[in-house]
């Protein structure tokens, strides 16, 4: 644990900055507040969608490529959640010892970019749902009908609003609070929508029903699709990892909260799809989306209000690590400005499909390059720390001009051309057929980045 510097000791500063490492006394995160944050991060719309894409491998495949798929992301979760318990420090401030300090900017930036765009999803999503209940209590025109993107253009800031002033004024403590209310309504909506979907449609049927052959997703296109929503998330576990008591709650809570929301949120949107390609007798992941199921199975408007709340809730996390992600990219911006600005792009975001084609091959694009960016350089970050430097950073030198860490005018040339090489191996991999029907592009790419750097690491500190 790092000793408290004067600034840190000040009762009043709850809240730290990129390479600010937290007190104990500041540390206020138990194992609950993290098991409900990380449920939380997963048991969302966005979740869902991705386990009716699922649904073209039919029940049982999705269920075995996501029990797979998420026993290996969130083990690799827990590694850099461990990290940030014993460093006390955000991811993007972990970066800055592999990357350089000023090369720890091209991972912040993406960084940012990922979370404004989950947290845009995430918001168009919800925003369905809404729309539903903006129908029912104004008469607006609901989603899908005409004249309905005014209506959704209004659900989208009546979702990003309060998300934008919560993370802001709020900070860690009341995320955490809201993701503990959220994991309570979470649960009892899904456990409502499984009543409802089996009340309508057998469980035999269920499992029997095949996607046809032409749209059947392989094993390891499965395995990306989620490998690439949780690797999005080791990129910001530090940030609250940071502020947990114990070694468990900065390892087993996330990893064990992070795989139940996303098995289970998932499995939700599989049969769920399943269901409205036997209702309908077609297989539309689009729509599938759990506003639409949830007045399919006609659950009424408290349905619609628990998903448009648990949004929220998700969208705190993406604003609050974006906003640190922004603040290492650049000094000219405050933690709370940032998350300002994330909060808007987010918002913009969202608006976007309402004006774009297919939604679904926008999602399938930035699911792609999610897998491409992050698990590079998630890759970098476990072996620099574990191994070439033996669980030892030295805190006060990642913010010193010409320190340890400044490496060629701030930038670590060699961590930056595995990072590209990295990247570029997840779309040469994806060429496979072996990849594409075993371990995915996502795993591949994070394999072998993590042996060159391993061998690359190597030889320089030999040299």
């Amino acid at each position: 644990m790092t000793e408290e510097t004067g600034t840190e000791a000040s009762a009043e500063f709850e809240e730290y900055g990129v390479v600010e490492p937290v007190p104990d006394k500041h540390r206020h995160y138990k194992f609950r507040d993290m098991l409900a944050t990380w449920t939380v991060a997963n048991a969302n719309p966005t979740s869902w969608y991705v386990g009716s894409t699922l649904a073209a491998m039919g029940l049982l495949g999705a269920m075995s490529v996501t029990v797979v798929s998420n026993v290996v992301t969130y083990i690799i979760l827990a590694l850099v959640g461990l990290m940030g318990f014993r460093l006390g420090i955000s991811n993007m401030g972990i970066s800055r010892a592999a990357f350089g300090i000023t090369g720890s900017k091209a991972p912040s930036f993406f960084n940012a970019f990922q979370f404004v765009g989950w947290c845009g999803v995430n918001t168009f999503i919800a925003a369905i749902p809404l729309t539903y209940l903006l129908s029912d209590f104004f008469g607006l025109a609901p989603y899908g009908t005409e004249h309905s993107s005014i209506t959704l253009f209004i659900a989208v800031l009546i979702i990003m609003i309060p998300t934008a002033i919560i993370s802001i004024a709020g900070g860690s403590k009341i995320i955490k609070l809201a993701q503990n209310i959220c994991t309570v309504l979470l649960t009892i909506l899904s456990v409502w929508i499984f009543i409802r979907i089996f009340q309508e449609f057998s469980w035999t049927d269920i499992v029997a029903w095949q996607p046809p052959t032409d749209i059947r997703m392989p094993f390891g296109v499965g395995i990306d699709a989620l490998a690439a929503l949780g690797f999005a998330w080791i990129m910001a576990v530090a940030d609250y990892t940071r502020y947990t008591k114990t070694k468990k709650s900065a390892t087993v809570a996330p990893m064990l909260g992070a795989t139940f929301g996303i098995v289970w949120f998932a499995l939700i949107g599989t049969v769920s799809a399943i269901a409205v390609a036997i209702q309908t007798n077609n297989f539309d992941p689009e729509m599938s989306d759990p506003g639409s199921v949830a007045t399919m199975l006609g659950m009424g408007n408290v349905a619609n209000l628990m998903i448009v709340v648990s949004t929220i809730a998700v969208n705190l996390i993406n604003v609050y690590s974006g906003g640190f992600s922004t603040v290492n990219f650049t000094k000219k911006l405050n933690p709370k400005s940032s998350m300002f600005i994330i909060s808007v792009l987010s918002t913009l975001v969202a608006l976007v499909p309402i004006f774009s084609g297919n939604f679904l091959d926008t999602f399938q694009v930035f699911l792609g390059y999610l897998g491409a960016v992050f698990p590079p350089a998630i890759a970098i970050m476990i072996v620099d720390y574990y191994i070439h430097h033996n669980k030892k950073y030295k805190i006060d030198e990642l913010d010193k001009k010409d320190g340890i860490y400044w490496y060629s005018k701030g930038i670590n040339w060699p961590t930056i051309l595995v990072w590209g090489l990295g990247a570029l191996s997840y779309f040469v991999s994806a060429r496979f057929t072996w990849v594409n029907q075993t371990i995915g592009s996502v795993f591949f790419c994070f394999i072998f980045s993590a042996i060159l750097y391993y061998f690359i690491g190597t030889k320089l500190k030999k040299a």
